[in-house]
């Protein structure tokens, strides 16, 4: 069988790992095509591709897009193949988020100084090479800074929701998410719905046009993976998987983890036409 990775993600956002690298260590797992999905921001396609069509490994442009159902946080992976990835609505959506996570580190810097911690923002930024800013970034200038010593402390003193760090931010529904995906001509899959809970609104998401579910992850047991492809079967749904690899965090890289079969890419194929 030909296997891919349809999550992963690269600095252009929480990742480690260059497109190169990424594209590098697709190949040497065996993989046959994998997807692009940084958080938010499209900015990781253009290099990405370049790099794939030197090396000849298939990449699926793709994003993650952060949104809301009522006040839950779901994430939503928009799969854009061929050149719907250059879809100029899309592109403004996700500026306008990245200004807004932006905006966010900013708040976040203030009530960290607020504790006596002299962060700045130009040292979290430097945490992020070229990428969409997030909390994990903080949490990284944290560490730089000598206030703790992993960003799994910096999370749980400091950043999680109701530590004092924490600065929630405007989320778009997924009903706006899964517009903006369609129109740019793209998928919208939901990612890991057994660690977001919300099967309740799985039906009501089909209706808004949601095109699947990532059934597997490497944080979906067996089970939950089976329930899950039960759920999209009944409901019209394709099912695609990956790993959610960050690149190599304590040592260890979970690119290819997954065993997700090539037809999934065929399925979204088929899907965005």
């Amino acid at each position: 069988m030909r296997f891919v990775d349809l999550h992963l993600h690269t600095r252009y956002s929480d990742g480690s790992w260059t497109p190169e690298d990424l594209c590098k260590e697709a190949m040497h797992r065996q993989l046959s095509a994998i997807a692009i999905t940084d958080h938010d921001t499209l900015d990781g396609v253009p290099p990405i591709l370049a790099v794939s069509d030197r090396l000849g490994i298939e990449v699926i442009p793709g994003v993650e897009i952060t949104c809301r159902i009522e006040t839950t946080e779901v994430h939503l992976l928009a799969y854009l193949p061929g050149a719907t990835w250059q879809d100029p609505a899309l592109t403004a959506v996700l500026n306008h988020s990245k200004q807004i996570r932006e905006k966010r580190i900013g708040e976040m810097v203030t009530r960290i100084n607020d504790l006596g911690i002299p962060v700045t923002e130009a040292e979290v930024l430097a945490c992020s090479d070229c990428g969409t800013l997030g909390r994990p970034h903080m949490a990284m200038a944290l560490v730089k800074r000598g206030v703790v010593k992993t960003s799994d402390e910096a999370f749980e003193r400091f950043l999680k929701r109701g530590k004092p760090g924490f600065v929630d931010r405007y989320r778009m529904t997924t009903a706006e998410a899964i517009g903006h995906v369609k129109r740019a001509g793209g998928v919208a899959v939901l990612a890991h719905p057994a660690l977001n809970k919300v099967d309740e609104h799985l039906a009501e998401l089909a209706q808004q046009g949601l095109g699947g579910l990532e059934i597997w992850h490497t944080r979906h047991s067996p089970g939950q993976t089976e329930h899950y492809r039960r759920l999209a079967a009944r409901l019209g749904l394709i099912v695609t998987g990956g790993s959610d690899c960050h690149g190599t965090v304590r040592g260890r890289a979970l690119i290819g983890t997954v065993q997700v079969p090539y037809e999934c890419v065929d399925a979204i194929k088929a899907a965005a036409q």
